[in-house]
């Protein structure tokens, strides 16, 4: 019998609001890994350029996929406006 691999899920946020985004998405989806990243560092991002926003996002993206996230969901709405 043939195992399928489930493609590894990203999320990123600015901070904590996204936990809510990843329970849902658990929810749906129990048997993917997932890896949830909130860039209390950075947050918020509200204060930042979109410039600067979009390279963090971007930097932030790489990191997931390096990491081996085939999915990337965008938890934050600064990020998704920008």
């Amino acid at each position: 019998m043939a195992t399928h691999r489930l493609p590894k899920i990203g999320i990123l946020d600015s901070g904590v609001g996204g936990l809510s985004v990843l329970k849902e998405i658990h929810a749906l989806l129990p048997y993917h890994s997932i890896q949830y990243i909130a860039d209390s560092a950075w947050c918020p991002y509200g204060n930042k350029s979109s410039e600067q926003i979009r390279q963090r996002v971007f930097t932030l993206t790489d990191r997931l996929i390096e990491e081996g996230c085939e999915i990337i969901v965008i938890a934050c709405n600064s990020a998704t406006i920008a």
